[in-house]
């Protein structure tokens, strides 16, 4: 399913309201609750699924909106609008378009606010109509669901969320089509990285690469889109893939950040995102949530109570500032357990419009280290969009930085050994059990990799000390 429409709502919609819109979409189909409410579905009289709307959710600040749907979308709302989002069916004999049309203009008309819908650019391929039993889901192969989304910012959706979490029990990977002109966000796009999913991107003339490395895509009934075996390797990625924006934008900061917390009762996780952003990007975190857009006020509390409930379990969030607010920032909390307690895994990205100041990065990891439990942090540099929107172009690859080493990770090298490896390291903490930071470059000397692959060879541990 991807016709998609959006009510942004001046004021929340109550139950009545919603059964109205559906009404007005097509009063002949039935209405059924799943998800303890969470998604209205209306089906025909065969059962089939024709629409299907998720609960209308107040967003904390409204340009978490704008920032997916379009600079200024939300001027005229209030500061905190509604979201409601609807899709219908990819159905030969429903005009389901229609149906979430009328839905959306009749929440607008009793509410107040903005129906968005996007301008389509994507030509439909016979073996992905027809439609599903989930709402998100074109179609289901042996081994992989396709999602289709036609729009020129695709995020990280509740609808994508669902579709990950249901059919990824059942082993299948995730495909992704869009069309050439959309870009990702950075909560997608840290999904789509996952060894089981592809990004499909469909070219005007109809033929389909891979949107991280351009090599040309085939169809096959049985698996979805796989490699084309016709392609020759001197003939190298699509040429759509190739052909880069003249400007990609700027700089992209990624930083990747473990730390080990003991579990306590008074133990609140998210202060080390917090030091991350306000050092790296000049501002705390705005907001986080699940899915996008993201909904929630930032709140180390409320992020704590998440990980809480769901331990022993792993879980992950996500986060991003306010434009204007800083440098353009976003990421990805994950909070797992350990043998001794939780671990905070942060990884964030920073996008700069100059070069950044690494200047800061050793002073950030003296502050780390001070908090205690910092495990191990990687910096690298890469080109790509400030706004932090990823096309499906080229735009190399993130060269490293600089690597901290936990007390831990020294301790299994060898804290001498640690001090006189290829990259000069610089202690901080205890004397006997520091903490190391190697400062391997600016990100952009040929030879970064290569030094930071010796590096990691040196501290691995010696045999005789691997259990």
């Amino acid at each position: 399913m991807s016709r998609d429409v959006i009510a942004v709502l001046a004021e929340s919609p109550g139950r009545r309201s919603l059964l109205e819109a559906l009404a007005a979409a097509d009063p002949a189909l039935r209405v059924r609750l799943i998800a303890e409410g969470t998604v209205v579905q209306l089906r025909d009289d065969s059962g089939r699924l024709v629409m299907a709307v998720q609960a209308a959710q107040r967003n904390a600040v409204a340009t978490e909106i704008d920032r997916l749907l379009g600079e200024g979308f939300t001027d005229d709302l209030p500061a905190q609008p509604w979201w409601v989002e609807a899709r219908g069916g990819e159905l030969e004999d429903v005009d389901t378009l229609a149906l979430v049309r009328r839905f959306a203009h009749h929440l607008v008309g009793a509410h107040g606010g903005r129906v968005w819908e996007p301008e389509s650019r994507l030509s439909r391929d016979p073996w992905l109509l027809g439609g599903t039993d989930h709402p998100a889901v074109s179609t289901v192969t042996g081994k992989n669901v396709v999602l289709v989304q036609d729009r020129p910012v695709v995020s990280f959706s509740g609808w994508t969320v669902d579709a990950l979490a249901r059919f990824g029990r059942e082993g299948l990977g995730l495909q992704l089509v869009t069309p050439s002109t959309s870009s990702l966000t950075h909560a997608l796009r840290g999904i789509l990285g996952d060894p089981n999913a592809t990004w499909v991107v469909r070219t005007e003339d109809g033929h389909h690469y891979d949107g991280f490395n351009g090599l040309p895509l085939v169809w096959r009934d049985e698996e979805g889109y796989v490699p084309d075996p016709s392609t020759r390797a001197e003939e190298g990625p699509h040429p759509d893939f190739r052909a880069a924006e003249e400007h990609l934008g700027g700089v992209l900061l990624h930083v990747d950040l473990r730390v080990d917390h003991p579990v306590h009762d008074a133990l609140v996780v998210g202060g080390a995102t917090e030091l991350l952003t306000e050092r790296l990007a000049g501002a705390a975190p705005a907001v986080w949530g699940l899915a996008e857009p993201f909904a929630y006020e930032w709140d180390t509390a409320s992020v704590t109570a998440l990980a809480r409930d769901r331990m022993p379990q792993e879980s992950t969030v996500g986060f991003g500032g306010i434009p204007g607010s800083g440098r353009p920032f976003a990421g990805r909390l994950r909070f797992s357990r350990t043998a001794s307690g939780v671990r905070e895994h942060v990884a964030l990205t920073v996008g700069h419009t100059e070069e950044p100041d690494l200047d800061v990065l050793e002073p950030l990891v003296r502050e780390l280290v001070d908090r205690d439990g910092l495990s191990s942090m990687t910096v690298r540099r890469a080109l790509g969009r400030a706004d932090l929107l990823y096309p499906p172009k080229w735009a190399g690859v993130p060269v490293p930085i600089g690597s901290a080493v936990g007390t831990e990770g020294v301790l299994a090298a060898g804290r001498e050994r640690a001090l006189t490896g290829p990259v000069k390291g610089v202690p901080f903490g205890p004397p006997m059990t520091p903490t190391v930071w190697y400062r391997i470059g600016d990100g952009v000397e040929p030879d970064a990799w290569h030094r930071f692959q010796a590096l990691v060879e040196h501290l691995r541990p010696a045999p005789s000390r691997r259990r």
